[in-house]
């Protein structure tokens, strides 16, 4: 999965250089953690949180991508990635617009890697603002299945 500015729509990727310019002006810590996805790669993220974990690994392996891993929680439960869905976008029927090159992924920074904290963390918002003013569409700002790391231009 690229995290590539290069590989996205030279008009998306123009608005992207802007407003990540602006957030970095800002000193608000990002991390792009995704652009353009193959086909193969919007599957594995659509099986995710609905297919069993040895099922989305497979998949994830086709696609290239490393597999989810289950960790111990301090109540010594498992937890993994397949806890939860990250995409209402199949690849098929409904297209992402990660797979034309007109969307990308922004989470905060933190201790030098991206981090996904819950939706009322204000980063969230910091970020979202300068993203819109550069132009794009904010998926945190979707009713139905808010989606806080994703920008898109359609």
């Amino acid at each position: 999965m690229s995290t590539k500015l290069e590989d996205l729509q030279p008009d998306v990727q123009f608005k992207a250089r802007e407003g990540l310019t602006d957030l970095a002006d800002a000193c608000i810590p990002f991390v792009v953690t995704s652009t353009l996805r193959t086909l193969d790669e919007q599957i594995a993220l659509y099986a995710q949180g609905r297919q069993p974990l040895a099922a989305v690994n497979v998949l994830r392996a086709k696609a290239g991508m490393a597999p989810i891993v289950q960790r111990l929680a301090r109540d010594g439960s498992l937890h993994s990635d397949n806890d939860y869905t990250v995409t209402n976008c199949d690849g098929w029927k409904f297209k992402s617009n990660h797979q034309s090159g007109r969307a990308l992924d922004i989470t905060p920074e933190e201790n030098g890697g991206a981090v996904w904290p819950d939706p009322a963390d204000p980063r969230w918002k910091q970020i979202a603002d300068v993203m819109k003013r550069a132009g794009f569409a904010w998926g945190g700002d979707w009713p139905q299945f808010p989606d806080y790391p994703h920008y898109e231009m359609v």
